[in-house]
C-alpha cells in the first residue's frame, strides 16, 4: 500500500485518508525542505496544494501529487480518482496516524462510548479509542455518498 505525507495546507485531507485506512504522516512545524527530506526517507508520496514544493520534488525521486481544489470533498474525490477506496476502514489513528487495534470492551474504556457499540479500537501509539458511533456513521454516509455520485460504489 502506498503511504503518503501531507504539507500543512492538507491537514485535513490527511486525516480524511487515515478515516479510509491510508497510512498518512503530516510533519507539523516543517519547512518546505524538511518535508521534502521525510518524504525523500520514508519513501512517502506527498501530497501538497504547494506549486513551488511540487516542483522541488522533481530530480528527487519523490512522488508527488499536486492536488488542486481547496475544498475538502473535491480533494477526496480527486484521490479516489487516484485509486483510493471511498470507505470508512479503521486502521490509523486520525490524530496521531498510528496503528489501530480492535480491544475488548472493559470497565476501563465503557464510560465512554455508546452503549450499543461492541466494536473498539485503540491506537497503539497515543492510546486515543475509536468505536463505530454517530460520528463515524455520517462520515461512511459521506463517503458512500460521494462514491455513488462518482459511481464508484463498492
Amino acid at each position: 500500500m502506498e503511504s503518503f505525507l501531507v504539507d500543512l495546507m492538507l491537514l485535513r485531507l490527511g486525516r480524511w485518508l487515515r478515516l479510509m485506512g491510508q497510512d498518512v504522516a503530516s510533519p507539523k512545524g516543517c519547512s518546505d525542505e524538511e518535508i521534502l527530506q521525510k518524504a525523500i526517507d520514508e519513501k512517502r508520496t506527498l501530497l501538497t496544494r504547494d506549486k513551488r514544493l511540487a516542483t522541488a520534488c522533481l530530480g528527487t525521486g519523490v512522488k508527488c501529487i499536486l492536488i488542486r481544489s481547496s475544498r475538502i470533498d473535491e480533494q477526496i474525490e480527486e484521490m479516489a480518482k487516484r485509486g483510493i477506496p471511498l470507505r470508512l476502514d479503521p486502521k490509523r489513528c486520525t490524530i496521531c496516524n498510528g496503528p489501530l487495534q480492535e480491544v475488548e470492551l472493559s470497565h476501563e474504556n465503557i464510560a465512554s462510548i455508546e452503549p450499543s457499540e461492541k466494536k473498539l479500537w485503540r491506537c497503539s501509539e497515543c492510546q486515543k479509542l475509536y468505536w463505530m458511533g454517530s460520528h463515524w456513521r455520517k462520515i461512511k454516509m459521506k463517503l458512500d455518498d460521494m462514491a455513488s455520485r462518482m459511481d464508484l460504489a463498492d
